[in-house]
């Protein structure tokens, strides 16, 4: 593989500075290395970097021949699911200017259940930040003052989950208000689970972001990993007692950082090694922060969603994470418990536009082959990420889309694709209905055309989903309006019979339903 397939223009660009600031900064290094650090060498070093910026980059192929291999995976016949933040069922706290809807959320809004029935997500967890506020009140009680998410509008979400034929994945407080000096107290748990009807087919998640407490509540709030894990068992019995599962423990993973304050607070391998196993493995991941999080690593603009170091770094935290699990706790399920392209409520023009599409749908692939049997994406509604903004009514912002062929074309058995691991990414699985097709979603990460050449293609269907740039807000298929075509049925859309390879434009996407591919018989 070239060196140059890894290289990205920030990375030349802090080399190069580097090597100037060494120049200025120490003496010593220009005695140490006075050919690298000469002037005229490290002129011609710039030179060589804005050259290759203008003539094009190693990661950026002009053709790409893909082949799907032998090797399979499997993920969850339940692998996407959506998120509905608990602020958005109470007046607790919210991202403010995101274009979110009235709250409490009226689940039986017309356009809302329409858009949900039609994707068909596998899973709608209530959780977020705000699920460690929630009070769970009872008639003739002193509450505390919190957030009050009441019986009868959590009734309305078991309803909602219902139609739009989902599985509800609830998150159970852990917070403050459920403690008693520093200690988990059960009682909301008892009050949940007194909730729940005995035709329940969810599980249950014990709390979210525990290693983020100490910002939200306050330091003298924050418990440390291996206290969790005591908790998380002692939960889980009680759990499993009703015959669910309960997941954990949600932490947040940050690009570059990993568990932030880990050193101080413990982290989720703390949490496996104390001895919990969790029954599903949750951990929560955003490539970028945008201006609401106050502390970035990785700001929320096209180059943070789209660069070759954003996926290797979501490559590499899939591949920690699934190493503490096949030493500590190899039975538990992994899922990625809530994702999104940007942390604390997106950000409007960029989470909420087609490019977001791209990432997210790399973001998917990825996930998949590395072992994550469900993701959960934040959010359905409520921020600048929602799949369906709301402006008097819902509709699909492009992720919508992008998450509707998902979850109508790609089964729970994938097939590993030779050399999709740079800005050509593509992702193949079985199609859940129809015996023998293969579904295979290329992504093209560059601003140019692509010849994809797939030799073992004899028979297919194509569309190719495009946009007028990046920031726009329409998703495009076959240069029709995505919102103007008949979704209901899939085989009803544009497809085109695929001949000569055709070039895959820039910044756009491809969808293949090849036909009769013995790996999926």
């Amino acid at each position: 593989m070239s060196i140059m397939r890894h290289l990205t223009p920030k990375r030349l660009w802090l080399h190069t500075l580097w090597l100037i600031r060494s120049y200025i900064t120490k003496p010593y290094w220009r005695r140490l290395h006075p050919v690298l650090t000469h002037p005229k060498i490290m002129v011609l070093e710039v030179l060589l970097v804005a050259l290759w910026l203008v003539l094009g980059r190693g990661d950026r192929p002009d053709a790409v021949t893909l082949v799907w291999t032998h090797e399979q995976y499997q993920v969850s016949e339940d692998f996407l699911g959506v998120a509905i933040d608990a602020a958005m069922l109470t007046d607790g706290e919210w991202w403010s200017e995101s274009g979110s809807p009235p709250r409490p959320l009226e689940f039986d809004d017309p356009s809302l259940l329409r858009w949900t029935q039609l994707l068909a997500p596998d899973w709608v967890r209530l959780g977020g930040t705000e699920a460690d506020k929630l009070w769970l009140p009872e008639a003739g009680e002193v509450a505390p003052d919190a957030p009050q998410l009441p019986q009868s509008l959590f009734n309305d979400y078991l309803r909602f989950t219902e139609a739009v034929g989902a599985r509800p994945f609830i998150t159970v407080s852990t917070g403050p208000l459920v403690r008693q000096e520093s200690v988990w107290q059960p009682l909301q748990l008892d009050r949940l689970l007194s909730w729940l009807p005995k035709n329940f087919n969810g599980h249950l998640e014990f709390g979210n972001e525990p290693g983020a407490h100490w910002l939200i509540f306050g330091r003298s709030h924050q418990i440390r990993f291996d206290q969790l894990a005591q908790e998380y068992q002692q939960a889980q019995q009680q759990v499993n007692d009703y015959g669910l599962k309960l997941a954990g423990p949600a932490n947040a993973f940050w690009p570059e950082i990993g568990e932030p304050l880990k050193q101080l607070f413990g982290s989720s391998k703390d949490f496996l090694q104390a001895g919990a196993r969790p029954d599903i493995f949750t951990w929560h991941y955003y490539p970028t922060q945008s201006s609401r999080c106050g502390v970035k690593t990785e700001p929320a603009d096209w180059d943070g969603l789209l660069e070759m170091e954003t996926i290797r770094e979501f490559e590499k935290r899939n591949r920690i994470i699934t190493r503490w699990l096949r030493r500590y706790s190899p039975q538990s399920e992994l899922w990625l418990g809530e994702t999104g392209p940007a942390q604390c409520g997106g950000r409007a023009r960029l989470t909420d536009r087609f490019g977001a599409s791209l990432w997210w749908l790399t973001h998917l692939g990825i996930a998949a082959v590395n072992g994550n049997q469900t993701v959960i994406r934040q959010s359905l509604v409520g921020g600048d990420y929602a799949l369906l903004r709301y402006n008097d009514g819902y509709s699909p912002n492009p992720d919508f889309w992008a998450s509707l062929l998902w979850q109508r074309t790609m089964g729970s058995r994938g097939l590993r694709v030779a050399d999709s691991d740079g800005l050509i990414r593509a992702v193949a699985h079985c199609h859940p209905d129809q015996t023998g097709v293969l579904s295979m979603v290329i992504v093209n990460l560059t601003d140019q055309s692509v010849a994809i050449a797939l030799p073992q293609v004899q028979q297919a269907n194509y569309l190719d989903v495009t946009s007028t740039s990046l920031g726009s807000r329409y998703t495009l298929v076959d240069d029709r309006l995505a919102e103007t075509l008949n979704w209901q049925d899939i085989a009803l859309l544009p497809w085109r019979p695929w001949s000569e390879d055709p070039d895959l434009p820039g910044y756009s996407y491809r969808w293949l339903q090849v036909a009769d591919v013995d790996a999926c018989r």
